[in-house]
């Protein structure tokens, strides 16, 4: 049983959290819309939330939670989580990429739909397949920190489209080769990294400040636009921070010496 210390320091994280999650949607609440052709995760033309914004919010939300603050610890639901996300993103940019919805909100909520099957595939065979799960983990985190970086200037620090697709590419690879090797402390920073970039990716959804849009834009999405401003800078910091609380959290859950991790 966790001591009331370590509950205490718990619950001070999870208000802190859901402070920054009040202020930046406080914040953003009378902020346009980030310009896109395809209407973007969650906005119509008009600003407006639309149903398939408001799913992929609060799944982005809930699994970039659970990535954050509990992934070692529940390391097979990690390992399927990872093989979710990594083919059911696949799939969504594939969809986005074949025919852009556009405004058809109804293909929108189909393509989630579809990709949300085709991810519980792909998790429930990283199961099998577990040290390619363990890579999937850190290949996400590697992904998540090279949009962190590139996410620091308005169409990424990286202005060349070949160049940040091989940016991107060497942080996966990164990734991989160290949560297959370090494992324990790779694989927490890891999941911890992609854990907040899907939180606040998440947040966004509904805070509407053209954070959402960092990964889409430099991999080049059809229509995506990624443009910085105040509160896009305050989204890039609370995720830096959500991702060391996270870190921290996860390095105090698995200290003991008895671990859910199964060795690889």
């Amino acid at each position: 049983m966790l001591s009331y210390a370590r509950k205490r320091t718990q619950f001070a994280w999870l208000t802190v959290l859901l402070c920054l999650f009040t202020a930046t949607a406080a914040a953003a609440e009378n902020v346009k819309q980030v310009g896109t052709e395809d209407g973007g995760l969650a906005l119509t033309d008009s600003g407006a939330l639309v149903a398939s914004g408001i799913v992929a919010g609060i799944a982005l939300i809930a699994i970039g939670f659970f990535f954050n603050y509990f992934g070692y610890r529940l390391v097979k639901v990690l390992v399927f989580l990872a093989g979710f996300c990594v083919v059911g993103g696949l799939v969504l940019y594939a969809e986005y990429k074949i025919r852009p919805p556009h405004d058809e909100h109804g293909r929108q909520l189909w393509y989630l739909g579809i990709a949300a099957i085709l991810g519980a595939l792909g998790g429930g065979l990283m199961l099998f397949l577990f040290k390619v799960g363990v890579a999937l983990v850190g290949a996400l985190g590697g992904f998540a920190l090279a949009s962190w970086i590139l996410a620091m200037r308005s169409g990424g620090v990286i202005h060349s489209d070949v160049g940040r697709v091989l940016f991107i590419v060497a942080f996966v690879v990164a990734g991989m080769v160290a949560a297959l090797f370090l494992q324990r402390p790779a694989i927490i920073v890891a999941s911890s990294v992609w854990g907040s970039y899907m939180l606040f990716v998440g947040i966004d959804c509904f805070a509407r400040t053209g954070f959402q849009y960092t990964a889409l834009a430099f991999l080049n999405t059809p229509g995506a636009v990624y443009i910085t401003s105040p509160k896009v800078y305050a989204m890039i910091a609370c995720m830096a921070l959500s991702a060391l609380l996270g870190v921290v959290a996860q390095f105090r859950l698995t200290r003991k010496p008895k671990s859910a991790f199964v060795p690889l």
